[in-house]
């Protein structure tokens, strides 16, 4: 089993991405199953939701906020009483937000705490997303699980690295990421705290895929990155299931 924890459906400008070709690229890939959003540019909920229930038994939806809106809990409360949707997804850099700030993120968590949802979100090395304000919010949350995309790739590596220890609720979602900071992360014994995922169509399935089965012979740690990770994540929150 293969599940792949970051995928965009779609549009934005330049790309469309729609769902039957991207299940027909799992199928070409072997990828059983995909987390999926839409793109943080061009927000569509509903395209994610109508995505899902057209292909229930293969996609999972995170819902996409901007917390600037001004009916961004509304927006998240009535998205978490729907089946498909399984998360939320932030992105700070494209919607110019640091992700330690309390005022805008902790009404949002705390509904993610309401609903035992996981809130996924752009990680990589930036000042509006560094891995220690994840922690920040790790501390404030500790019922709510952060998955931590490209795991602070390319020069806060070292810093996800050491707050992933210190908390069980940070994952690292491994897309784009260099091979030598997922072996580290291995080396740090994360194994149940990381994450795969693609950041389709940025990512490609395969590559990213052929890291983690280069990089990981065992086979009980393979399948905690490729599927059980994530998937006790998701069906944690999920009513009536």
């Amino acid at each position: 089993m293969i599940i792949d924890a970051h995928n965009h459906l779609g549009k934005r400008k330049g790309v469309e991405i729609l769902v039957d070709n991207f299940v027909a690229r799992m199928d070409e890939s072997g990828i059983d199953k995909a987390v999926v959003f839409t793109f943080s540019e061009q927000i569509d909920n509903d395209y994610i939701v109508k995505s899902v229930k057209k292909y229930p038994d293969r996609l999972y939806g995170l819902v996409t906020i901007n917390p600037w809106s001004t009916d961004s809990e509304q927006e998240l409360r009535k998205a978490f009483e729907k089946k498909e949707i399984y998360g939320l997804k932030l992105h700070p850099v494209k919607h110019a937000f640091a992700f330690d700030n309390h005022n805008l993120l902790d009404p949002l968590f705390k509904i993610c705490e309401e609903y035992n949802k996981p809130v996924l979100s752009f990680g990589g090395a930036n000042v509006y997303s560094s891995p220690n304000m994840f922690a920040e919010m790790a501390v404030q949350f500790p019922n709510v699980n952060f998955l931590m995309a490209h795991g602070g790739q390319m020069y806060e590596t070292v810093s996800a690295i050491n707050v992933a220890k210190k908390y069980k609720n940070i994952f690292i979602e491994s897309s784009l990421m260099f091979s030598l900071r997922l072996s580290n992360l291995l080396k740090n014994d994360l194994e149940n705290q990381i994450i795969f995922g693609s950041d389709y169509p940025t990512g490609d399935f395969s590559l990213e895929k052929k890291k983690i089965e280069l990089l990981v012979e065992n086979q009980e740690i393979k399948d905690k990155i490729f599927y059980k990770n994530i998937l006790n994540l998701l069906e944690s929150g999920v009513k009536g299931k």
